[in-house]
């Protein structure tokens, strides 16, 4: 349950490549054309990028390291196009470079063998159209440059001839985004899988993202990591949450892991350094608000520390950062920022995700569920800002769950049936779990949990924590009327075993839950998991 900042692999930290450097722009290139129609709803769309990569020397041109490289490729979201405007008419050189405010990014993932591109989305920022979504055009602004870096790396052309001709590795494409650039990048994924575009993309990284297209759209299959600004002034309500939360339409399972990473402090803005003030580009600014705020420094620190491990886990195979996005350490340097992980692996035992409706005495396997009958509040409800059949607003996700409250010593029961108790082939036992800004559950109280396994000869074991601080489950952050957030508890097994060598993996008959003292928390996916 410890996290220590010494554990940790520095993700930040350069590799050994030299970084090249190069840039395209080919102005006007396409119509973005809504299906059904002839009239582009946005036409004459610039393909334009600066790109990055793996060099044999460093600087401009240089030839590309030998072997084939994954691509990486962002977009930014939504800011001024010209100065203090979203004027399209302003002349190049005094365009907003909204692009490269990702640099520091692109920089070290190149140093680690990637090609990694950002994207200039000029013609579809402050560019609403209603024939088409601007989510949707982002979405196929994204795949027409992937369709651009298959033709270099196939057989090469303009502006560069052959220099990355059979360097790119098209069979490991990542795609992150910023803000609206977030909901653009989950919309490039789903519409290559929908329209069979068959672009290998593997992983999706969504950075303070909106999610306000009304074609909502979803990363189940592929691995997924959100990362969030609790002090976001600009999509200050966490709209972006959601896409965690929702896994597939149709309710179908995710079948790949997703995370998330909720930074207290974060605001929208200082992700991108152009939209920052200290770098000295028109209109920046700090959107963030209420107390605890990091530096602007610090939070670019988070994004590398997190975004670059992200893609070297899963399209270079770097398993070493697989405690980081566990929960189970703290990167280098981040050490004093106060940050909660949510994770679902794509292998677990689902005993309870609270999804299957309102019956609170059963689990998602059929097993029973009990509770004592001293608990303050003990029901389920959709734990969203708006709508039914919520408990309060200030949750911010896209999921159904429990809520406990007590306020003398309870428990809750979650049995495992007879053909569901071997769990031998997992590694630990995880949960979703956020305390909730009420009265009934005031700061710093001294409130605890304990978690128990329990088998089917009566053997109990357990393992405690504290609740009522921050370092394991978060108070909602109190600014802005207030975010709860569910952050993911994983207890390794085998913490369960240091008490009792001889418990049974195999024979696993219930969950228990333990409170003292006094709260009220929100629960959701109880499960095995590897």
């Amino acid at each position: 349950m410890s996290r220590s900042p010494t554990d940790a692999a520095d993700g930040c930290r350069p590799g050994p490549d030299f970084i090249g450097t190069a840039e395209y722009n080919f102005e006007d290139e396409f119509d973005l054309t809504p299906a059904g129609s002839t009239t582009p709803a946005y036409p004459g769309v610039d393909v334009r990028a600066v790109v990055r990569y793996p060099a044999k020397a460093a600087g401009a041109g240089q030839p590309v390291a030998g072997g084939r490289h994954p691509l990486v490729v962002l977009l930014h979201g939504n800011h001024v196009t010209c100065p203090c405007s979203c004027s399209h008419t302003c002349a190049p050189a005094s365009r907003i470079p909204n692009h490269l405010g990702y640099n520091y990014l692109l920089d070290v993932l190149a140093s680690w063998g990637f090609i990694a591109v950002s994207i200039d989305g000029f013609d579809v920022t402050c560019a609403g159209s209603i024939a088409m979504s601007d989510y949707e055009a982002r979405g196929r602004l994204v795949l027409r440059h992937l369709a651009k870096w298959k033709d270099w790396h196939t057989a090469g052309g303009a502006p560069w001839g052959k220099l990355f001709k059979g360097r790119v590795d098209l069979s490991h494409i990542g795609l992150s985004g910023h803000s609206r650039g977030g909901e653009g990048v989950v919309a490039a994924e789903f519409i290559n899988r929908a329209e069979g575009l068959g672009f290998q993309i593997e992983a999706v990284n969504a950075i303070a993202p909106t999610d306000q297209d009304p074609n909502v759209r979803f990363v189940p299959q592929v691995p997924y990591f959100l990362l969030l600004a609790a002090s976001d002034g600009d999509v200050s309500n966490l709209q972006g949450l959601r896409t965690y939360d929702r896994t597939s339409l149709g309710g179908a399972p995710v079948q790949s892991e997703k995370a998330m990473l909720w930074v207290y402090g974060a605001n929208h803005n200082f992700f991108n350094t152009v939209w920052t003030p200290s770098f000295g580009v028109a209109c920046a600014s700090d959107d963030g608000f209420g107390d605890g705020r990091v530096s602007e420094q610090l939070q670019r620190l988070v994004a590398c520390q997190s975004v670059v491990p992200f893609f070297r886990m899963q399209l270079q195979d770097a398993s070493d950062f697989g405690p980081l996005f566990r929960g189970e350490v703290v990167a280098q340097g981040l050490g004093g920022v106060r940050m909660y992980w949510a994770r679902q692996d794509a292998v677990r035992k689902e005993i309870d995700n609270f999804d299957t409706g309102d019956d609170r005495t059963t689990n998602s396997l059929g097993g029973a569920v009990t509770a004592s009958g001293g608990l303050v509040t003990f029901d389920e409800f959709e734990l969203k800002a708006s709508g039914p059949d919520l408990f309060n607003p200030s949750f911010r996700g896209f999921t159904h769950g429990l809520v406990l409250g007590w306020s003398s010593p309870q428990t809750y029961e979650s049995a495992l049936p007879a053909a569901q108790r071997n769990v031998s082939g997992y590694s630990a036992l995880a949960l979703r779990i956020g305390q909730i800004l009420e009265t009934a559950n005031p700061v710093d109280t001294p409130r605890s949990l304990r978690v128990k396994l329990k088998t089917g000869a009566g053997v109990v074991s357990s393992v405690g924590f504290d609740l009522s601080g921050v370092e394991s489950v978060p108070y909602p952050y109190e600014s802005n009327g207030g975010k709860t957030v569910l952050t993911t508890v994983r207890i390794p097994l085998a913490d369960f075993r240091k008490g009792n060598a001889a418990l049974p993996l195999l024979d696993i008959q219930s969950v228990i839950l333990e409170f003292h003292g006094t709260g009220l928390v929100a629960i959701d996916d109880i499960q095995f998991t590897k």
